[in-house]
């Protein structure tokens, strides 16, 4: 559910607008695209380890930039040592668990493009409370408070 709600927030970052299902659609192919590393059109736990992890990471180094310059009371652009403890340490391994039971529907340890079409569209389809084929911005808030 982690991973579905992930994308989902990556399709909506900043919705002030309704997103028709076409453009989310297109966002979450390219989510997947992101994903699939051998271009085999599949998306396997490695894959989604891999994306994952190169995620997580990329946002810590965003956190560490940022507690970096909080730190950095002087704006020397050096830490003391007592400075540099407080920086967040390497990110956990991903856990694919979550995506895997979500998302490869026929379990053979691979996801494709339509499995995750499927659960994608049908979160979709959830959200779209009045079933017009457009998620606004309200119908993202009650998705997000249930």
């Amino acid at each position: 559910m982690f991973i579905t709600a992930s994308l989902l927030a990556i399709a909506v970052q900043a919705v002030d607008q309704p997103v028709p299902r076409a453009e989310y659609l297109q966002v979450m192919d390219t989510e997947f695209a992101k994903m699939d590393a051998d271009r085999n059109g599949m998306v396997s736990a490695a894959e989604v380890a891999q994306k994952l992890t190169n995620d997580t990471t990329m946002q810590a180094y965003a956190q560490n930039r940022q507690i970096f310059q909080r730190l950095d009371i002087d704006g020397s652009g050096q830490l003391s040592p007592e400075e540099f403890a407080g920086l967040i340490a390497a990110p956990p391994p991903a856990d694919t668990t979550n995506f895997m039971a979500r998302l490869d529907l026929d379990k053979d340890g691979q996801v494709t493009l339509v499995e995750h079409r499927t659960v994608m569209l049908a979160t979709f389809d959830n959200i779209d409370a009045d079933k017009d084929g457009i998620v606004t911005p309200a119908e993202m808030q009650n998705a997000g408070t249930q």
